[in-house]
């Protein structure tokens, strides 16, 4: 199964973090779209990602609220979501949500596509 060319989803409202991230992730084949926050979760759903890279700390909404949401939904239960943050309680949120996934902030390139690939292959 080829794990590249997916469609990853990124909302970071860091943009220098989340511009390295889509170039980073580009580089190694995949197709990303980026936000620097949420719009509408009915605007994730018709991206048809194959895996959603979420920040915990945004405005308006936390990562792990967009979360549970994107899982209460038919059409995205079943797309990975990764929850990052150098939050402490990362791991918790990570949980109370039903992420696939937690990268702890800061990390390295090849700790988040470890994380990606492992993610994406199980799919």
């Amino acid at each position: 199964m080829d794990i590249r060319n997916k469609h990853i989803v990124i909302i970071e409202d860091d943009t220098s973090l989340l511009q390295l991230l889509e170039k980073f992730l580009q580089s190694e084949g995949h197709r990303v779209t980026s936000f620097e926050k949420l719009s509408t979760i009915e605007e994730l759903i018709e991206l048809k990602a194959d895996c959603f890279l979420i920040d915990e700390h945004l405005p308006n909404v936390s990562g792990h609220i967009i979360c549970i949401l994107l899982k209460a939904k038919e059409q995205t239960k079943e797309i990975p979501v990764i929850l990052m943050s150098a939050f402490e309680e990362l791991e918790y949120f990570a949980d109370i949500s039903c992420a696939d996934a937690f990268l702890k902030k800061p990390f390295a390139r090849q700790e988040l596509l470890g994380i990606i690939d492992l993610i994406l292959s199980k799919v």
